[in-house]
């Protein structure tokens, strides 16, 4: 505990601008005594710095806290004004007893501020003798402008900054007119930046030069553009313009060029190893170097089959990891808004190309991945329901599981019933799945995997329906957390996307359709997340992402069906013009929300495109990718063959700030196939496995249609269910690698009014239609109705919609 010496106490008088402030007691200090009064520590308020003007006032406060940390309260604070060492004038700052400071001297009445002269003060609180860590004010002349200049005497060289390079700037401070730099008197400059992601910046005193307080030093971080600020007292500079250098290539390797090439073969349940590297707009301009920490967003053509568990990496490396399902996938890195390429608007993506890297060995812009397996294909589940309740009030339907029972045990397991009647389902692509369905009524899902699945509603009215997003699902993105809905209820049509990856109670995006009448008909959303495309009935194509406005770009009336390339770099739309697929860049580039890139005339109009899985080698020293198109034109299969590469942006002053569309090298059309069942209606289309397979179910064909890409031949399976007429399909769902499909049918017709139905459980390899699976519930009787509430005598609800659980 700290005494004053026995019978001695010292009175210190203090003269502070015109005030004299008596203390009594001990001297305090800066450090802690907990003895004092119970007083260990002293805060004042502003602290460390601050910057006013000549005249101007400011409010002190102080709080003390005991060795506890606990406050101490009813103390008496006295506050200490001086000057720092060396300075011969007297301090430009006044602090009445109440804490109120006066850049210059107070009245009597301490109202009334009168000026004074620029300068330094040093102001502490002390209580019971403990003083606080000082704060020094700087006075100074009111700052009427700022500006931002090199602080190293001449410009930099280049107009951006590659990642981790340095440079210092520093503010000016002006005042009055002429205007006269009074920046050694204004104090410490504060900096900021509105991208705070590109540059990171810290005030810089130089050596031997501890009075300069107004430069900064900047570090190039990830590569986009920002606005530097400098600003004091009240003022603001105008925006510096700053650019870290943005990435203009990225090439990929397996495992650092462990493995050759750009494809790999692997079982399930491998991980396989990525190395992107990534060099900016001055590489082999100014450093042959590439980016160290290379924001990176890693992509999957296929999730399930492949994907990555962290999406965004700046170690450019990553691990793809192959799941239970069988097949193929092309894996990729991107530089993708908002975490790369920051700032620029519209967002500038960058996606992975064919090219030599620094070290001189081949690089790639995507990664082909085949998964396969030394043992029989998975048993894949499916899982049923039906659209027949027809939105009758009071009826829910069955969703029920199917696992196939080669023993012919029972194959149906759990059941869920489903409040509103399903126009759509489809499954997400994480292996722990969820059901989205669509109804007139609202958006509902069923997480397959809890304990006890159940329908969970957006909303638990069915109105407005852009709270509850009535309509059809159209697509979910690579991650499983957005769903896509269209809503052809509402007056105007809409477009919703919902976001199932959150956990708070984010509103979904609400897409309003620009003309009456028009209804979203297709959607897809790049493998990188970043934009989703929606074709619409009247022939526009909507373009929305988290960093541009919606836009549309027109296409035509007759397209059809819209699929992303090996690498997202840009999406294949079939039907625009008619009988023709074209490229539209994913990058936007002046006055197109995305470019044409070239289009190949097809026999017919495809009704579904398939870009194959699997892209073949790249050739050492090529520039392009090749990917297969199959298209389906019924009755025929036509083959597509797309050539493209990427076109870095190069360094010019005044920066490309806008992107390089892919370059389409040559779109050819290939061979055509009848498939041999004249002109039909498809209601199921997949290219599965490594892509050499179509498999294609029909209206009134009572097969699964089994397509060879390689060798152009047609085989099937046929569909049948004893003691019935004939079977014709009404949905259907296969596995990854086509091993395994289930075809939901009508086993029986009595006019047009289906009076049975069931499942079909095909396997193409071997056992053909082996089982039929009619719905029971095994709690009413083995009821084969999958409608309740609707009476006796209520129509026969069979299923007729099916989906197989990704694994």
């Amino acid at each position: 505990m700290h005494h004053c010496g026995s019978g001695f106490r010292l009175t210190l008088a203090i003269i502070v601008s015109g005030f004299v402030l008596a203390l009594t007691g001990c001297l305090g200090k800066s450090t802690g005594n907990p003895g004092a009064g119970g007083v260990a520590t002293v805060t004042l308020s502003p602290g460390e710095s601050i910057s006013i003007d000549v005249g101007a006032t400011q409010i002190f406060s102080a709080s003390g806290r005991d060795a506890n940390g606990r406050p101490v309260l009813g103390l008496n604070i006295q506050y200490v004004v001086t000057v720092p060492p060396g300075v011969t004038t007297g301090a430009p700052l006044s602090v009445a007893s109440n804490g109120n400071a006066c850049a210059g001297t107070w009245d009597a009445t301490i109202a009334i501020c009168s000026p004074g002269t620029p300068g330094i003060a040093v102001v502490s609180a002390v209580i019971n003798g403990i003083s606080s860590p000082s704060t020094y004010v700087y006075v100074h002349q009111h700052v009427d402008s700022i500006q931002i200049v090199n602080a190293v005497g001449q410009p930099p060289q280049y107009a951006c900054f590659s990642q981790g390079q340095t440079w210092q700037y520093a503010g000016i401070a002006y005042s009055g007119n002429p205007p006269v730099d009074i920046s050694n008197t204004v104090g410490p400059i504060n900096w900021s930046s509105t991208n705070a992601g590109v540059v990171k910046t810290t005030p810089y005193v130089p050596p031997n030069q501890t009075t300069v307080m107004n430069q900064v030093q900047t570090t190039a971080a990830s590569p986009g553009i920002t606005q530097i600020f400098a600003s004091v007292s009240g003022t603001t500079s105008a925006p510096f313009p700053y650019t870290t250098c943005l990435v203009k290539a990225i090439y990929l390797q397996i495992a650092a060029q462990g493995q050759t090439g750009n494809s790999i073969t692997v079982n399930t349940g491998t991980a396989v190893s990525v190395t992107a590297t990534a060099v900016d707009t001055l590489y082999g301009v100014a450093n042959s170097a590439p980016l160290s920490k290379p924001p990176l967003t890693w992509s999957t053509t296929n999730p399930e089959v492949a994907a990555f568990s962290s999406v965004t990496t700046t170690t450019g490396t990553n691990s793809a990891a192959t799941r239970a399902n069988l097949g193929g996938a092309t894996v990729f890195a991107s530089c993708t808004p908002p975490t790369c390429n920051i700032g620029v608007t519209p967002g500038l993506p960058i996606y992975a190309s064919e090219g030599l890297l620094p070290n001189g060995t081949q690089g790639y812009g995507s990664i082909a991945i085949d998964v396969t397996t030394t043992t029989q294909p998975p048993t894949y589940t499916a899982w049923a329901a039906t659209t027949d309740c027809g939105g009758q009030p009071g009826c829910s339907s069955a969703l029920f599981e199917i696992t196939p029972q080669p023993n012919q045990n029972n194959p149906i397991g759990f059941i869920a019933s489903l409040p509103r009647t399903p126009n759509s389902m489809m499954f997400n692509h994480v292996s722990s799945p969820r059901i989205y369905f669509g109804t007139n009524q609202g958006l509902m899902y069923v997480d397959v995997t809890s304990k006890s699945p159940s329908a969970t509603l957006i909303s638990n009215s069915p109105t407005p329906c852009n709270v509850s997003l009535c309509g059809t699902v159209l697509t979910i993105s690579n991650d499983g957390k957005l769903v896509v809905v269209s809503d052809n209820i509402s007056t105007p049509s809409q477009v919703y996307i919902y976001n199932g990856g959150t956990t708070t109670n984010t509103a979904p995006v609400d897409l309003i359709l620009s003309d009456s009448g028009e209804i979203a008909t297709a959607a897809a959303f790049s493998p990188d997340q970043l934009k989703v495309f929606i074709l619409t009935n009247l022939g526009n194509m909507y373009v929305y992402s988290t960093v541009d406005a919606l836009s549309s770009v027109p296409v035509a009336t007759s397209a059809t069906d819209i699929e992303f390339s090996a690498d997202g770099s840009f999406a294949y739309v079939a039907g625009t013009p008619a009988s023709s697929v074209t490229g539209f860049s994913t990058c936007s580039v002046p006055g197109a929300v995305s470019a044409d890139i070239g289009s190949v005339t097809a026999s017919s109009t495809p009704l579904k495109i398939f870009p194959s899985p699997l892209i073949p080698p790249v050739q050492a020293g090529s520039d392009f990718v090749t990917q297969s198109v199959i298209a389906l034109e019924p009755p025929n299969v036509e083959l597509l063959t797309a050539e493209f590469a990427q076109v870095p942006i190069p360094y010019k002053d005044p920066l490309q700030l806008t992107c390089n569309p892919p370059t389409m090298v040559s779109f050819v059309k290939g061979a055509s196939y009848n498939l041999g069942q004249g002109n039909f209606t498809p209601i199921y289309t997949q290219l599965v496995n490594d892509g050499t397979q179509l498999i294609v179910v029909a209206q009134n064909i009572p097969a699964v249609l089994l397509f060879n890409i390689a060798n152009g031949t047609t085989t099937s399976v046929g569909l049948s269910r004893a003691g019935y007429a004939a079977t014709f399909p009404l949905a259907a769902s296969a596995s990854t690698d086509g091993s395994q499909v289930f075809v939901a049918a009508c086993d029986q017709y009595q006019g047009t009014t289906c009076t049975a139905g069931s499942v079909h459980i095909v396997n193409t390899m071997s056992g053909g239609d082996f089982q039929q699976v009619p719905y029971a519930n095994i709690n009413q009787d083995n009821n084969p109705n999958m409608c309740n509430g609707q009476g006796v005598g209520a129509p026969l609800c069979l299923p007729n919609l099916v989906a197989i659980r990704p694994q």
